[in-house]
């Protein structure tokens, strides 16, 4: 099982690929509370070589056109950020790159 940088890596790497809202999610509450963008994106770099782009994750942690809210998100706090809050503050890292 991989710790949770390197699985917010492997979800910043997926995330053009496979648009889903439990990505975004995830990577909501890591970058909130874990991790910040460069730390994540090292690592992906270090995982993936030139198959990562730190530019198009930052891009695309700003980008919710077409994402898939097939699968349900099952939240281990009582009250759970609302969709709105989650892409503004996801806006938020994608322009400034924190």
């Amino acid at each position: 099982m991989p710790d949770l940088l390197t699985l917010a890596a492997m979800k910043a790497f997926t995330l053009g690929r496979r648009a889903k809202w439990k990505d975004d999610v995830d990577l909501y509450f890591i970058l909130k509370d874990y991790y910040c963008f460069k730390e994540i994106a090292e690592v992906a770099t270090l995982l993936f070589g030139d198959q990562f782009s730190k530019k198009l994750f930052k891009i695309q942690l700003g980008y919710f056109k077409g994402i898939n809210y097939d699968e349900e998100v099952s939240y281990l706090i009582p009250t759970p950020p609302s969709e709105q809050e989650i892409q503004d503050f996801l806006i938020n890292v994608s322009v400034e790159g924190l």
